[in-house]
């Protein structure tokens, strides 16, 4: 390739300096490169780029780089687009946002050379892959692939598999460890049930619906073997899920907000509850886990209010879990360390193992989640596919619904066909899913509901027509050309908040009114986005309650715990207030076993105002009503899913701040995550 096409320039030394001055990577990129390269003298320009490409990758979300994939698409970034500074920007072309693509052959003129270039690397280890499990270029597949040495050599920084993804290699041994622990569990038997009462309870916890409607063939619906076979045409969603929540080792139960996914799970704690008890057998120890603090307390506070209204005994009752507890908070308390300080393996001691907003926990995380529940007997897993990815590395619970999907469409058998066939005693990761319809959240014909389901269906014509539609209120949109007319309705509503909390009598109420409202923006930086909003404000907040928000700690200021403190049990994720008690101003937070806990703001871990906050930390909330932040022009954060989790936020009220071109490109627009776990998991039932 000659200098004069090359879109970044010089292709040697000045490789990485070249594309980190034009913002294409990151400081980390170029320097993860340049030391990594180092350890092998004869690393050419090619394998330096590779290394920043996939320290790229994994900061931007995915597992690996899929450089096929990216040699087809090209590189979109956010630095200096075409038209630059300089030439050295030919070949680069701009995308419907205006975002910059660079093309990623640089070094070598075609995709073959450059991957064969990188299999000879001494920092490189080629390895099969799901679709390629053997060829005559690699060594046979080992079960030990990934973890530690393989294929008789020493462990590599990077891995690269026969269908050109490129991965670091704990992220390599992350997915390869959470497939085989998924499979595992998909293939495992049946879990022994009293089926008569098994039925009996569901009859009693989830009466059949007069018409239930039928599964929509978005995503699979595993099928009940508790109490016979069931019609997936007539059986309610939630009864499917209850049976398979029963029977198998891994559940995965899907669906939009409002779907009943926590209070199936109420339900299928109690009969197990009811399984245990009626066999005289130990209690059963149930383990309710979230991502975030936030997620955390609200799964408490759904589990509560269910545990109060089901019919069962008061021994049951009695027998179901009193609260909620983050992800890291469990794994945390759970690594145990020898003699010589080395942490020991991490164990999750319970019989049941329940993770809300499992859209939310990225790769590294589930695996470790998964190999301390080894010896958990249920792992169920809830969640909703079409929301926003972890802000890590990988979509688990997106590449989960789709492994288990294609199943489904490999004409996989129907339950009955199954069951009078040997096929029945094999059972596939389809069993294991089921989907849930239903919004009880939202009206059928509510406008938010409605806006939802839109941007879901990626229908950019029928979301504008709903928001500009007077017969639903509920849900509108504001152009945001001007800044400053965005931040005087923000600033309405804020004040009328503050005034809300304000008039709270007791420290309880204060906390539950922050669920009045809340500013979800799509960017952190910017005129309107976290930073800028939330300084702008806190001033309002201040003025309202009549104090002032320069020091930083005034009554009525939202906070949001940034970093897990384990000594205050507080966790990333955490949402509290500032007000005034009788030994002063103190930080108020909800506590895990209810009521209010207060801490001096010397206590505090690290934080900052949450008076405005980012869609991904909102993630796991919901408010009454909701100021949606995106502005008048578009990025490339802006995506489908983005806009369809801050949409799902809103229960009442939606304020949408956006130009109708931001709306069109972020529907358009579908979260790509580069990551071989789906493949992996189809590759595992063939």
């Amino acid at each position: 390739m000659s200098a004069d096409t090359n879109p970044i320039g010089e292709i040697e030394d000045g490789l990485l300096a070249r594309a980190r001055a034009k913002g294409w990577i990151s400081a980390l990129d170029q320097h993860f490169a340049a030391r990594l390269a180092a350890l092998d003298p004869g690393s050419d320009g090619g394998v330096r780029w590779a290394l920043a490409i996939a320290c790229r990758q994994e900061a931007a979300g995915h597992v690996c780089a899929d450089l096929p994939r990216l040699a087809r698409t090209g590189l979109v970034t956010e630095g200096e687009g075409p038209g630059g500074a300089d030439a050295a920007g030919a070949g680069v072309r701009a995308d419907e946002a205006g975002s910059p693509i660079v093309p990623l052959l640089v070094t070598h003129p075609t995709l073959e050379e450059w991957l064969g270039s990188l299999g000879r690397s001494a920092l490189v280890e080629r390895v099969p892959s799901p679709e390629i499990p053997s060829s005559p270029e690699l060594p046979p597949a080992r079960e030990d692939a990934g973890r530690g040495e393989a294929f008789g050599r020493e462990a590599t920084p990077l891995v690269l598999d026969a269908s050109g993804r490129l991965y670091l290699r704990r992220a390599f041994a992350a997915e390869c460890a959470l497939a085989d622990r998924l499979a595992s569990r998909a293939r495992a038997a049946d879990l022994a049930v009293d089926g008569m009462l098994a039925e009996a309870g569901i009859e009693r916890l989830a009466p059949a619906l007069a018409a239930a409607p039928a599964p929509a063939p978005a995503a699979p619906a595993g099928a009940g073997r508790v109490g016979g076979e069931a019609s997936a045409e007539r059986e309610d969603p939630t009864r499917t899920a209850l049976r398979v929540g029963l029977a198998r080792p891994l559940a995965v139960v899907t669906g939009g907000p409002g779907t009943g996914k926590t209070t199936m799970v109420a339900r299928l704690v109690a009969l197990l509850v009811e399984q245990r008890q009626a066999r005289g057998e130990a209690p059963l120890r149930v383990r309710l886990l979230a991502p975030t603090g936030k997620a955390a307390t609200a799964l408490g506070a759904s589990f509560a209010r269910q545990r109060d209204t089901l019919d069962v005994s008061d021994a049951v009752r009695a027998a179901l879990p009193g609260g909620a507890e983050t992800l890291h908070r469990a794994l945390h308390r759970q690594t145990r360390r020898d003699a010589f300080g080395r942490p020991q393996a991490i164990r999750i001691e319970a019989d049941v193992v329940v993770v809300d907003e499992a859209s939310m926990v990225d790769l590294a995380t589930m695996a470790r989640l998964f190999e301390a529940c080894v010896d958990v007997e249920r792992i169920v897993l809830l969640g909703d596919p079409d929301q926003l990815a972890s802000v890590e590395s990988g979509a688990v619970l997106a590449e989960l619904c789709a492994g288990a999907w294609s199943e489904v469409t490999r004409a996989a058998p129907s339950r009955s066909s199954r069951a009078a066939s040997s096929d029945a005693a094999r059972p596939t990761l389809a069993d294991s899913f089921v989907r849930l319809h239903t919004s009880h959240r939202f009206r059928g014909e509510g406008g938010i509901g409605l806006l939802a389901a839109a941007i879901r269906d990626g229908d950019a014509d029928a979301a504008l027509a709903l928001l500009a539609d007077p017969s639903h209120p509920e849900v509108e949109r504001f152009d945001a050309d001007s800044i400053d007319a965005v931040r005087g309705r923000l600033a309405r509503h804020v004040r009328a908040m503050q005034h809300a909390i304000g008039e709270a009598s007791d420290a309880s109420e204060k906390l539950a009114r922050l669920g009045l409202h809340r500013v979800l923006c799509a960017h952190r930086r910017g005129a309107l986005g976290v930073e800028a909003l939330c300084a702008l404000l806190d001033e309002v907040a201040a003025a309202e309650r009549r104090t002032s928000s320069r020091a930083g700690w005034f009554r009525g200021r939202l906070l949001l715990v940034t970093r897990n403190a384990p000594e205050q049990d507080l966790w990333n994720g955490d949402v509290g207030l500032v007000e005034e008690t009788p030994t002063g101003l103190r930080a108020l937070f909800p506590a895990p076993s209810g009521g209010v806990r207060s801490l001096a703001a010397g206590r505090l871990p690290a934080h900052e105002s949450a008076i405005a906050m980012s869609v991904h930390k909102s993630q796991g909330s919901e408010f009454d009503e909701v100021d949606l932040v995106l502005g008048a022009k578009a990025s490339p954060l802006m995506t489908r899913e983005l806009l369809y989790t801050g949409v799902t936020r809103a229960r009442e009220r939606l304020r949408l701040h956006a130009s109708e071109a931001v709306l069109r490109t972020a529907i358009a627009r579908r979260i790509e995550r580069d990551s071989a776990l789906a493949a992996r998991l189809r590759s595992a039932f063939p």
